[in-house]
């Protein structure tokens, strides 16, 4: 990773004088691009309820996911409206304690289990729009720098939560079509038409999901998992502008 920041920062020295017009970012009425990159979410979660047992000491533990966005830009003098269509993937652990009772949790599990075990693992999908407005704090030569503000609507069209505590794996699916807005804040780095994107998304809105139990015989009880969350995430990407 250290040899391509210093790449793209000798880049443009390798150009004579003569030569930079061909490096130098021209101001252009639209442009186009995409995009790739990493993510950590740690969403916020109020509450977690598991067979109608609310949950305590909840803790996030972030997983590395990953991303791809094209968008359009449409520049105005130092400012840009950035509309896009963005994939992507978010993963990571959830940690709690159990209640301390003198019943069992339903399904068999033991209020006495290791802390280890308390553990729920997601994984998402979702597909966003995100319109982005711009403003450049800095455009001179083949170098530019600038911050980007605004809305991100959102549909999680896959979410999935799977758990080892009662002993056998489980596996939950969403019962429900969540939607949810955001608020994206950023800054951006470019030489010539390399960019490099910094972004933390918050979420306006709490998504409350209701899930069940999956891979179980249909006579069988199935259980539930509901989760009162708000989206929390960083995202670092890598892009071109054409």
């Amino acid at each position: 990773m250290k040899k391509i920041y210093l790449l793209l920062l000798i880049l443009p020295l390798c150009f004579p004088a003569r030569a930079q017009k061909f490096v130098k970012i021209e101001d252009k009425t639209f442009n186009w691009g995409g995009k790739v990159g990493v993510n950590a979410a740690f969403p916020i979660v109020r509450s977690l309820t598991i067979d109608n047992q609310e949950m305590e000491d909840i803790r996030l533990q972030y997983k590395v996911g990953y991303q791809a966005a094209a968008f359009a830009r449409v520049n105005i003098d130092r400012f840009y409206i950035q509309p896009s269509l963005t994939w992507q993937h978010t993963e990571g652990d959830i940690r709690f304690n159990i209640p301390q009772t003198e019943n069992d949790l339903p399904n068999g599990t033991n209020t006495l289990a290791s802390v280890s075990r308390n553990r729920i693992s997601y994984k998402s999908a979702t597909l966003e729009m995100p319109v982005m407005v711009g403003y450049y704090l800095v455009k001179k030569g083949p170098y530019a720098l600038s911050l980007m503000f605004g809305p991100n609507i959102k549909y999680n069209y896959k979410t999935r939560y799977n758990t080892n505590m009662t002993g056998s794996p489980l596996e939950f699916e969403d019962d429900n079509t969540p939607f949810g807005i955001s608020i994206t804040t950023g800054l951006g780095v470019s030489i010539w038409r390399l960019f490099l994107d910094f972004s933390y998304e918050f979420g306006l809105n709490e998504v409350a999901s209701n899930f069940r139990e999956i891979g179980k015989i249909e006579d069988t009880p199935k259980g539930t998992l509901k989760i009162e969350k708000r989206t929390n995430i960083m995202s670092f990407s890598l892009g071109f502008l054409f």
